[in-house]
Order: structure tokens, then C-alpha cells, then sequence
């Protein structure tokens, strides 16, 4: 348990590593930062009409009433059970992480978002709300899969539709041009480190 705990810690330390090298990079204006945008842009947004409707759509599963809504009923449902340590873990990451943290990152860093875009959004860009509340979300929500889920098949099933859900939302977010793929592996890599901490802080002395 502890040698768990310890490479949750390590992982955890690497994702926001990440975090910290991307946000030096777009203070700096590297060359790498910048090329690391153009190539990520021109590999994803190869548009189509049928996949401008898929990734429309795809990208609302990470929009905050979405979110909110599903977080709400989770917490109403495990204080039902009785299960507080699991309705304080999805309000903090959903609402603290995923949400207020994300907005006073951005409002301090203010980098603009892209322009000619799919979908009319407005705000800062770095890094993505909705890559770091799709996986503090989605994530959480892993963990809760893993934990109650008995059926074998159902469990396979709902994990690898999750993870599905949780790779796509990132990637339609660059594909409708409202983040840069910086902002997306800023997102991701931060939420990540967030989660893991919860998750160590939470329920590494919860029984399964």
C-alpha cells in the first residue's frame, strides 16, 4: 500500500511537472511551445462535415451544466448511501479543482483563446476548464466504477466508455479550435495531479 501510495505521489509530482513546463513555455514564447501548437493543430483539425457534428456534440459532454448536474446527482446518491468520504471527493474535484481553481489559473495567466472557431467560446484559454473537469470528473468517476461495479463485463464495459468519453472531450476541444493543444495537455496534466492528490488524501486509508 505504501509503495502505491508513494507512485501515486511520484505521478502526481511528474503531471504537474508538466503543468509547470508548459505555463513556462507559454510565458516564454518558445520556439518548442509554438510548434508543439501548429503541429497539434494541424494532426487533430482535419475537418469534415460529419466530424464537425460528432465533435460538436462530443464536446457538451464536458460543458459545466453537463458536469454539474451529474456531480449533484453522484453526491445525492452517495450521501444516500451514506458514503461522505465519496461526496466530499466529487465536490472537491469538481467544484474546487475542476472549477474555481481552473478560473483563478486562467484570469491569472489571461492567455486568448484561438479564433475562427467552431463554437462560439469566450474566456481565457490556459489551461482548459474542460480538460482539467473531465478528468477530475471522469476520473472520479473511474474510481467509483472500479469500486462498486461487480459485474465483470459491465465493469470492462463502463471503464472502457469512460475512458473513450475522457480522450475524446480533450481532443474536440482543439478539433472545434476553441484551446491550443497546450492548453489541453495543461489541462489534463494538472487535473491529473489534483485527482491523484484527492484520491491519496481521500481514500487511501478507505477499505474497498
Amino acid at each position: 500500500m505504501i509503495k502505491i501510495q508513494k507512485y501515486k505521489l511520484l505521478t502526481g509530482i511528474g503531471s504537474f511537472s508538466v503543468f509547470l513546463v508548459l505555463t513556462i513555455g507559454l510565458f516564454s514564447r518558445a520556439t518548442w511551445f509554438e510548434e508543439f501548437n501548429q503541429i497539434g493543430q494541424k494532426v487533430i483539425q482535419q475537418r469534415s462535415p460529419l466530424m464537425d457534428k460528432i465533435m460538436i456534440n462530443v464536446t457538451q459532454l464536458g460543458n459545466a451544466p453537463f458536469i454539474i448536474l451529474m456531480t449533484i446527482l453522484l453526491f445525492i446518491i452517495f450521501l444516500y448511501r451514506k458514503n461522505y468520504v465519496f461526496s466530499i471527493l466529487i465536490i472537491i474535484n469538481v467544484f474546487l479543482f475542476g472549477g474555481v481553481i481552473t478560473q483563478v489559473i486562467k484570469r491569472i495567466i489571461q492567455n486568448p483563446r484561438p479564433e475562427v472557431q467552431l463554437i462560439s467560446e469566450h474566456g481565457y484559454s490556459f489551461p482548459s476548464g474542460h480538460a482539467m473537469i473531465s478528468i477530475l470528473f471522469y476520473g472520479t468517476l473511474l474510481i467509483i466504477i472500479k469500486r462498486y461495479v461487480k459485474n465483470g463485463w459491465v465493469k470492462i464495459f463502463a471503464i472502457i466508455f469512460t475512458l473513450v468519453i475522457l480522450m475524446l472531450i480533450p481532443i474536440s476541444r482543439i478539433y472545434v479550435n476553441v484551446h491550443y493543444p497546450s492548453d489541453i495537455v495543461a489541462g489534463l496534466s494538472l487535473g491529473y495531479s489534483m485527482l491523484l492528490f484527492s484520491n491519496i488524501l481521500f481514500l487511501s486509508g478507505e477499505k474497498k
